[in-house]
């Protein structure tokens, strides 16, 4: 399944007693692009990507993959597209009773996307890549911080998904795993996976790694900025 389009019809989202994050939105989200999600602090920057990743469901509205209204959907029927969406928040979602080997290899094994042999091969080489082997047998709550952050980032890529959600990602992961988890998303591309990439950051530095777009959340209102191809890109 190709994701093809991405689309707000008059959605509105609030948790329980506080202002909505999104109220009654039309908005195409740019397809193909590094959109970096920008907002101030606590208005709902993760909230908004929780809804693109389902899940969180809308008060009312629509929220479209391809035309299909994710609102009305069943898990079976939301399922194809989930497969498609990789998404990381913060240290969260890591699997406490078993290994960083365990919790990579979980996505692959259950959706049963790839062979185990394939699926033991890509685990191994994304170990490898980012120089972790050595916490690979280590449960979460054993292992550094930024090996707990780096693990959640690549769960998130490692079924190599079309949509790609990241919040906070460069926060406490340190400069190496930074660049070579930069690197290893532009080589993802490259490949034809991680089409549309969405990144909550309040880290500039990190962002300019990436040729972004930006999304403005403001006041429960989605806004487009146009960001001048010629920007200065970092090159690794």
């Amino acid at each position: 399944m190709k994701i093809e389009s991405l689309k707000f019809e008059g959605v509105t989202f609030t948790h329980d007693g506080q202002d909505p994050i999104v109220q009654n939105v039309d908005f195409d989200f740019p397809m193909n692009e590094i959109l970096w999600v920008k907002a101030e602090e606590g208005a709902g920057k993760s909230s908004l990507l929780q809804i693109l990743a389902g899940l969180q469901i809308p008060q009312s509205g629509k929220y479209l993959i391809n035309g299909e209204n994710v609102c009305d959907m069943s898990f079976e029927e939301f399922l194809p597209y989930r497969l498609q969406i990789g998404y990381s928040f913060d240290y969260g979602g890591l699997i406490n009773n078993r290994s960083l080997f365990d919790n990579l290899m979980l996505p692959l094994l259950y959706h049963k996307v790839v062979s185990p042999e394939e699926a033991k091969a890509r685990v191994e080489d994304l170990l490898k890549e980012f120089g972790v082997e050595k916490f690979a047998s280590e449960r979460p709550a054993h292992v550094p911080g930024r090996i707990r952050k780096l693990t959640c980032l690549l769960r998130a890529l490692v079924m190599r998904p079309q949509i790609l959600l990241l919040d906070d990602p460069s926060v406490g992961l340190g400069q190496d795993s930074v660049y070579a988890f930069v690197d290893h998303v532009h080589r993802l591309r490259k490949e034809g996976h991680c089409n549309h990439v969405f990144i909550s950051s309040y880290d500039e530095k990190f962002m300019n790694l990436f040729a972004y777009q930006i999304i403005h959340l403001d006041e429960g209102q989605l806004y487009f900025q146009a960001v001048d191809p010629e920007k200065r890109v970092v090159h690794l």
